[in-house]
């Protein structure tokens, strides 16, 4: 099991995504009123206490705080329910669609989506953050690197170096100027879901190679979702298409499991 690092890379992606959406809301005019933001605080936490405290887990936050702050940053509605739905989905799926000691999906990642699936009424903009802080969050997405060891960040590597790879291609193919995939990867979404979700070391192989092979295949189905069947967000169903592929490379590539210390609490006597 490893250990947890000395410094939780978790408080540097937490200071990131607060800065990223008090940037987003104070200049960018995000239309984010403080209502949402409460409800899909309030709802994250309190889904999280019912669950630990039903398993009898230590009550840690981190990682809830984390998974918060990515739907408020990637997914938009004027009705805060379904920001609250989007929360309760993501909090509860890493109780309930668990196998092998290990939650399948993404949580930030799978709330959106089922949203997304659920309702119009609800939209992942792709432009949201425009390309004023392509270099910001590139920066700070590498920044992760010697916090949590290149090891773990191969998964986002391997899926940006690939993805911008196909892009290239295709523009060369069809005869496009380069400006047209440059444009594509110039875009502040993509690359909060590449560092900051596409990351997350529970939800991704535990093996160096099978890491790389991941982040590859991630970033051909996303460009298969977008190119083919034109659906917008194409990463953000890829992740979830794939997700279930994990579970399979981690017995076929055995590695060391990569953990969190989060602390059992113990049993109430009868």
């Amino acid at each position: 099991m490893q250990k947890l690092l000395a410094f939780d890379p978790r408080y540097y992606q937490l200071a990131v995504q607060i800065s990223l959406l008090s940037w987003g809301i104070l200049f960018l005019q995000f239309p984010i009123a403080w209502t949402h933001i409460a409800v899909v605080l309030g709802v994250a936490l309190i889904t999280q206490w019912a669950f630990t405290t039903y398993k009898h887990l230590a009550p840690v936050y981190l990682s809830t705080l984390n998974t918060s702050l990515s739907i408020l940053l990637l997914l938009t509605a004027q009705n805060p329910l379904w920001l609250g739905l989007a929360t309760v989905i993501a909090i509860a799926s890493k109780f309930v669609l668990r196998l092998e000691g290990r939650h399948i999906f993404n949580p930030s990642n799978i709330g959106i989506v089922a949203v997304l699936l659920l309702t119009h009424e609800a939209w992942a903009s792709s432009g949201k953050w425009g390309h004023e802080l392509w270099l910001f969050l590139l920066v700070a997405g590498l920044g992760l690197i010697p916090q949590v060891g290149a090891k773990t960040m191969l998964v986002s590597i391997s899926f940006l170096l690939s993805y911008a790879a196909l892009l290239f291609a295709r523009a060369w193919y069809l005869g496009d100027p380069w400006a047209i995939p440059e444009h594509q990867l110039n875009n502040g979404s993509l690359l909060l879901f590449t560092f900051f979700m596409l990351s997350d070391p529970k939800t991704t192989p535990s093996h160096t190679g099978a890491r790389i092979f991941y982040g590859v295949l991630v970033a051909i189905v996303s460009a298969l979702i977008q190119f083919k069947l034109f659906i917008p967000n194409a990463f953000l169903y890829a992740l979830v298409v794939m997700s279930p592929l994990v579970l399979v490379l981690n017995r076929w590539l055995p590695a060391q499991r990569f953990e969190w210390s989060v602390q059992r609490l113990p049993k109430p006597s009868l």
